[in-house]
């Protein structure tokens, strides 16, 4: 099979036009806003006057955006991971900010502006969007009371059953119930949680809930991904998660990973994060110190403090254990998608990564940016099956789950006719091309591959 191309912000049909000419000018605007901020309650002047220094090159990259420039490659190649977008660069030619590849020039953008402060000695940790990371994970409140206040009852019911009666059909609702919060996050419907025993979930009205909350998964993948996890020793049980969004999503994450690991269905997690501040609201791993340093302080979250505090001390309980664990590496913020999870890519991390990943139980990615990754960003039909749009991961011996609700336009596994039917539907109510549902965040996809899929044919690209 061919492979397609690649999706471009000329194409006015695709997410990516109206993200490169709307979304990245005000992201850029805002990173001025609060280095301003930052700016004004600092004495330093030294780092004043190299404040002053960044407003004037952001202001300079966000005149490149809008007059449509030449992406130029990066002159200080002592930062690491910036070799790889020249590399690309050099491949692809002449590219410009409003016609280039829409997740090259995403991932490009977010490295130019990582470099403006990393080249500025006062500015090197400083994260541009720590503010908003931290606000909205304080708007999420309610939420976090909710799941919180479930935990603590669940946790109570798991360790008396655990030696008992903790059946399997339990176990897999438990894991199916909480992956549905790990994948749609704050648009999670919490109430269907509150106070709902195991019994309850295993209840009529339980399934019926669950299956109201999964109406708008498009393709799940659940059910093998759950079969794994219970055909792997528990020794060898360990899964990753290659995180998405800091605050509620990284919460959610976190809650996962305690049923995963209070249940005995795993024994270790391990966080992969990202290196530097990325995509605006991606976890780096002081992110996750805040959040924790955030949900002790009775400050920000003053109420149910005993289920709060229950919270915390099991999840640092297995952080010093070493039951969970996070991990950085240079690979998750250079350009390459992740079929350079291979054992060719040795520059940038993907080798290492590739290894390590096939002694793991399960692979979670989380999130749209990861997904587009994994397929390449590229025009697959839509019902294309998972295995062949991830092209070589289908046969790594990497056992993936992609856990991702759309909001970009790269999208695969459906069943024959639902995007047709998608795309009349979100045109029927006034939208001016109906192939844009998929980045509305109103759907998801829950998707797996075990890695082993020999019967796929090999992609080939004339590029």
């Amino acid at each position: 099979m061919t492979i397609p191309p690649l999706y471009y912000n000329s194409d006015s049909h695709s997410f990516g036009f109206s993200t490169a000419r709307l979304r990245w000018p005000k992201i850029l605007h805002t990173a001025i806003d609060d280095t301003a901020r930052e700016i004004s309650n600092t004495e330093d002047i030294d780092a004043k006057t190299e404040g002053a220094q960044i407003l004037q090159e952001i202001t300079k990259l966000i005149e490149e955006l809008q007059t449509n420039s030449c992406l130029r490659s990066f002159s200080d190649l002592s930062i690491p991971g910036l070799k790889s977008y020249n590399e690309t660069l050099s491949r692809l030619g002449e590219v410009t900010w409003l016609t280039g590849p829409w997740l090259f020039c995403e991932c490009y953008l977010y490295r130019r502006l990582d470099t403006i402060f990393k080249t500025k000695s006062k500015w090197l940790h400083f994260d541009v969007f720590d503010r908003l990371k931290r606000e909205t994970f304080k708007s999420s409140a309610l939420g976090i009371y909710e799941l919180a206040i479930r935990y603590k009852q669940l946790n109570s019911q798991i360790q008396v059953k655990k030696d008992n009666d903790l059946d399997m059909e339990s176990l897999q609702l438990l894991f199916e119930e909480f992956v549905d919060i790990s994948l749609w996050g704050n648009a999670t419907d919490l109430s269907l949680l509150a106070n709902a025993t195991l019994d309850d979930i295993k209840s009529v009205q339980g399934k019926e809930a669950r299956a109201k909350s999964s109406k708008n998964i498009l393709c799940n993948d659940l059910p093998q991904a759950w079969n794994r996890l219970r055909s792997v020793p528990l020794a060898e049980k360990r899964v990753d998660f290659v995180l998405d969004n800091a605050g509620f999503e990284l919460f959610t994450d976190l809650m996962l990973s305690l049923l995963l690991l209070d249940t005995g269905i795993i024994d270790k997690v391990v966080l992969h994060c990202k290196c530097r501040p990325w995509m605006v609201s991606d976890t780096m791993i002081k992110d996750y110190y805040i959040l924790i340093n955030d949900l002790k302080d009775s400050s920000i979250f003053g109420e149910h403090r005993t289920e709060m505090d229950f919270l915390v001390s099991r999840i640092e309980s297995y952080r010093n254990q070493g039951k969970i664990e996070l991990q950085e590496s240079e690979f998750w913020t250079v350009d390459l998608d992740y079929w350079n999870l291979s054992p060719s890519e040795t520059t940038f991390g993907g080798a290492e990564l590739y290894k390590y990943f096939q002694n793991s139980c399960l692979v979670i990615f989380k999130g749209d940016l990861n997904y587009r990754k994994l397929t390449g960003d590229r025009h697959w039909p839509r019902d294309s099956p998972f295995t062949t749009a991830i092209n070589t991961l289908a046969t790594s011996k990497i056992h993936i789950l992609a856990l991702r609700t759309c909001k970009a336009d790269v999208c695969a596994g459906l069943p024959p006719g639902k995007d047709e039917e998608l795309s009349q539907y979100w045109k029927s109510l006034g939208n001016e091309f109906g192939e844009l549902w998929c980045s509305s965040g109103k759907w998801a996809v829950i998707s797996y591959s075990d890695g082993e899929n020999h019967s796929r044919d090999p992609c080939t690209s004339d590029n």
